[in-house]
């Protein structure tokens, strides 16, 4: 049995590792004031805008937005998996990695490799049918009647199933053992009762599907002429998932080191005539609708996504399960914005008929969040207006609002949502008040940063873990009680508390660690970059002075709270005694 590897290994690993040492020993640092500096190994520039801070053993380019601890680094500079980088820092320090008992079946693992070693060996052989006599005759012709290019074909695998029932089963169902996997794997059917098997994919051309590691997992079909279905799936299996998979963002991470944005469509021809005009930024969702584990994976490369669908009303309701799958994943620093073709047009055909220039400037023009947001739900309300609009619009919202994570990005929807309750719903010019109002909430979206307490907070302690001795003093219903509080980022600072307060040698570079792969890793991430312009003698003063200010609005809350209970005979007797020393507090 192999085993996962600790987590508290992991920290204490990233707590003892040198960054300047690790980086330094692949690129060349020059130290510039009390951080260093190169040109980025991510992107190519002429001034150096990559710079490594010791304190925070975190490095950021101000170019591309490569950011990370030790561990990222070596994943994006070698190319290591996870497992991989952890070992290689470990044997830096000369310690084993350690393994805990019975958490992966070795069996589990080896079929995986097993199945991805197969994937690959079938991914080779339809992109070689496509050189066949039948290949060349039907599928090359095609492939150049929609303006692919040989390189196009080469950096997609695309390749080509032959119009034969069989020629898949012949070429790797050598024995029974060998027809199982090809059928756990999705790539031949069994005859309905009779005990043999056909191909999945027929004359079709070939879309391999990659992870993001680049390895193949399944495959898309599209037939060469008016046959249906147009396109043809690889189904669920061990080893694909489609709702939790994109088509193209391996080549689109390998094509661009620092991804300022992701673009998602529809289908493979859209991803691959993009990539070819010079957006080497789109992928596809697999299906009508982007989920909420899709929007997760694009979130860990980029903190811009532009979802592009059609104009009809298909894909206007397409958009709109994307915006509510989209709604748990919306932290500050993320943006997402809807963008809609003409009627009549999908990528491939816009780009291939207006050019990148164009396709590139209605991305530019793409609706943001919060537009998009309101201007759907006043379509569900159809043409009511007075009071009944006004209940239907926060009806429909406030569940929506209340799914979204605490950040600036949820104080912007519910600002404009205050602001749309105030007004009469079938006024064509609303007042000029009402206007800032809105364009403000939208400013706010699109991640401009304002200096709040909150924010104060969170950035020093990220620069100075050990001042959360401040709030050990708080009791963990008081924690809870300022999770709870309808503050921007309130509930990311009880928890980076909490973690702080737990591993007292902690530093940033573990923080980012122990956030790894969850909405929490982009605020952290984003924090590191941001300068806070406090002196190094002040910190803790300007600390204290923050926290000064939040305890005293939690108190004031808290008070008012537990008033309100006494005064309706619901307080307990435990709040009785919370109260009284809220009381002597202020």
């Amino acid at each position: 049995m192999a085993g996962r590897i600790p987590r508290a290994f992991i920290d204490d690993l990233v707590a003892r590792t040198d960054i300047v040492e690790v980086i330094d020993s692949r690129v060349k640092l020059k130290k510039t004031g009390k951080n260093y500096s190169a040109c980025c190994p991510f992107h190519n520039e002429k001034s150096p805008s990559f710079t490594v801070a010791p304190d925070k053993q975190f490095y950021y380019c101000f170019g591309c937005g490569a950011k990370g601890n030790a561990l990222s680094f070596l994943m994006e500079y070698d190319g290591l998996e996870f497992v991989d980088a952890v070992e290689d820092l470990a044997a830096r320090l000369g310690l084993d990695v350690p393994r805990e008992q019975g958490a992966v079946d070795e069996q589990v693992v080896q079929q995986s490799q097993q199945d991805y070693q197969l994937m690959a060996q079938v991914a080779d052989f339809y992109t070689r049918l496509m050189q066949t006599p039948e290949g060349r005759k039907l599928a090359v012709p095609y492939a150049e009647k929609r303006g692919l290019s040989e390189q196009t074909l080469t950096t997609f695998k695309i390749g080509y199933a032959l119009d034969s029932w069989d020629a898949l089963v012949k070429k790797f169902g050598r024995g029974k053992a060998q027809i199982e996997q090809l059928k756990a794997l999705g790539l031949v059917i069994e005859k309905e009762g009779r005990g043999s098997f056909y191909d999945r994919f027929r004359g079709r051309l070939i879309f391999p599907i990659q992870d993001r590691r680049g390895k193949f997992i399944g495959f898309g079909g599209r037939v060469l002429g008016d046959g249906t279905p147009k396109y043809l799936n690889s189904p669920e299996t061990r080893i694909f998932s489609k709702g939790r998979e994109l088509y193209g963002l391996y080549q689109a991470k390998q094509a661009n080191r620092g991804l300022e944005r992701l673009l998602v469509v529809e289908g493979y021809m859209d991803v691959v005539a993009l990539y070819q005009a010079g957006i080497q930024y789109a992928v596809a969702s697999l299906g009508t609708a982007t989920t909420s584990e899709q929007i997760s994976l694009m979130l860990r490369s980029t903190s811009e996504i532009v979802c592009c669908y059609d104009g009809d009303n298909a894909g206007r309701q397409a958009a709109w399960r994307t915006l509510q799958n989209a709604l748990p994943s919306l932290v500050d620093g993320v943006r997402i914005k809807f963008m809609f073709l003409p009627d009549g047009e999908d990528p491939d055909s816009y780009v291939q008929t207006f050019g990148r220039q164009a396709f590139e400037q209605q991305i530019e023009q793409a609706e943001d969040f919060v537009s998009f947001f309101y201007q759907n739900l006043y379509q569900q309300i159809g043409e009511n207006d007075g009071e009944y609009a006004r209940s239907k619009l926060s009806q429909l919202a406030q569940p929506l609002i209340d799914s979204m994570p605490d950040s600036e990005y949820k104080h912007a929807v519910s600002s404009t949502l205050a602001v749309k309750l105030k007004r009469q719903l079938d006024t064509k010019k609303p007042d000029t008040l009402s206007q800032a109002k809105e364009k403000q909430a939208k400013v706010n979206a699109t991640g401009q940063n304002k200096v709040t307490p909150v924010r104060m907070l969170v950035a020093l302690l990220l620069s100075r873990p050990h001042l959360a001795e401040h709030m050990r003093h708080l009791t963990p219903a008081q924690l809870t009680a300022l999770k709870a509080m309808e503050e921007p980022g309130m509930g990311f600072l009880v928890e980076l508390v909490q973690v702080c307060l737990q591993k007292p040698t902690i530093n940033a570079a573990s923080i980012l660690e122990h956030w790894r792969g969850t909405a929490n890793e982009k605020i952290v991430a984003r924090l590191l970059t941001w300068e806070h312009h406090v002196d190094e003698q002040n910190i803790e003063t300007v600390f204290l002075d923050a926290l000064e200010k939040i305890l005293s609005l939690f108190i004031q809350k808290r008070k008012a709270l537990l008033q309100a209970k006494a005064r309706m005979k619901l307080i307990s007797e435990q709040e009785k005694q919370e109260y009284l020393q809220l009381l002597k507090m202020r």
